[in-house]
C-alpha cells in the first residue's frame, strides 16, 4: 500500500466512525458515547480526537467536522455541569439533595448521579476538588457529610414530635416506625459526636427509655421504702429499750 492509498483509507476509516457518531446522536440524543455503551470502538474513538486534539495534532478539517455536530472536546467540565443540573431537578421534584446509592440501584434513572454525588464527596475529602466547584456545590446546599445532615433531619422530627406529644418516647411502629427505631438506637448506643449530645441535651432529651425510667422509679421507690422501714424499726427499737429499761 502506497502512502497516498494508506492516507486514503485511514480518511475513510475515520469518516466512517465520524458518521457512526451522527447517527449515534440522532439515535439516542447523546453527544457522545460513554464506556458501558455496546460500541466500545466509537466510545474509544471519540476519546482518541479528545487526546488529538489536546496535543495540537488534529487536522483542521477533522475539527470544522467536529465541531459542526457539537462535538465535546472537554467531556469533564461537560460531565460535572450536567450532573449538577440534573441535581438541582432532583432536589426540585424530591425536595432534597441526598441521593441515596444504596436506594437508586442500577436500573434506575438516578443510579448514575448517586454514583457521582458520591464520587464527588470522595474527592471533596481527598482534597481534590477544585475551591470553584466546592463554592459552585455550597452554593446549592450540597450534603458534604451524611452523618451531619441525618442527625439534624432526626433531630428535626423528634422536635415535632416531642411539641405535638409532649414526650420522647417514639413507637417503633406506625408512620414513626423509622425516628422511633434511631430514637431507640441512640439511647442503647450513644452518639459519635459531642455537638450531637449537647443538642439532644438542650431540648431535654431523655436518654432513658420509658421502661427503663419505670424500673429506675421502682427501684428508687423500693430503696426509699426500704430506708423508711429501717428508720421506723429504729425509733420502734429505741422506744422498746426505754421501756425495759
Amino acid at each position: 500500500m502506497t502512502p497516498a492509498s494508506n492516507k486514503s483509507h485511514q480518511e475513510k476509516v475515520w469518516l466512517k466512525h465520524y458518521n457512526d457518531l451522527v447517527a449515534f446522536q440522532k439515535k439516542t440524543g447523546r453527544e457522545y458515547p460513554s464506556a458501558s455503551d455496546p460500541n466500545t470502538k466509537l466510545y474509544h474513538w471519540c476519546k482518541n480526537q479528545r487526546r488529538f486534539h489536546n496535543k495540537g495534532i488534529m487536522p483542521k478539517d477533522r475539527k470544522a467536522l467536529l465541531d459542526k455536530i457539537n462535538f465535546r472536546w472537554n467531556t469533564l467540565n461537560h460531565t460535572f455541569e450536567k450532573r449538577l443540573e440534573e441535581l438541582l431537578e432532583f432536589k426540585k421534584k424530591h425536595g432534597t439533595l441526598h441521593v441515596s446509592q444504596v436506594k437508586y440501584a442500577r436500573d434506575s434513572e438516578y443510579h448514575k448521579l448517586s454514583r457521582w454525588v458520591n464520587e464527588i464527596r470522595r474527592m471533596y475529602n481527598e482534597n481534590r476538588l477544585s475551591m470553584n466547584r466546592i463554592k459552585e456545590l455550597d452554593r446549592i446546599g450540597f450534603i458534604w457529610n451524611m452523618e451531619d445532615e441525618r442527625f439534624a433531619n432526626n433531630l428535626a422530627k423528634l422536635k415535632r414530635f416531642h411539641k405535638v406529644n409532649g414526650h420522647f418516647d417514639v413507637p417503633q411502629t406506625g408512620r414513626n416506625k423509622k425516628l422511633g427505631e434511631w430514637v431507640a438506637q441512640v439511647r442503647c448506643r450513644g452518639l459519635s459526636k459531642k455537638h450531637y449530645i449537647d443538642a439532644l441535651n438542650e431540648m431535654g432529651f431523655e436518654w432513658l427509655g420509658k421502661k427503663k425510667r419505670v424500673q429506675k422509679a421502682k427501684s428508687t421507690m423500693h430503696t426509699i421504702d426500704l430506708k423508711t422501714r429501717i428508720r421506723k424499726g429504729r425509733i420502734k427499737a429505741k422506744r422498746d429499750l426505754k421501756k425495759v429499761l
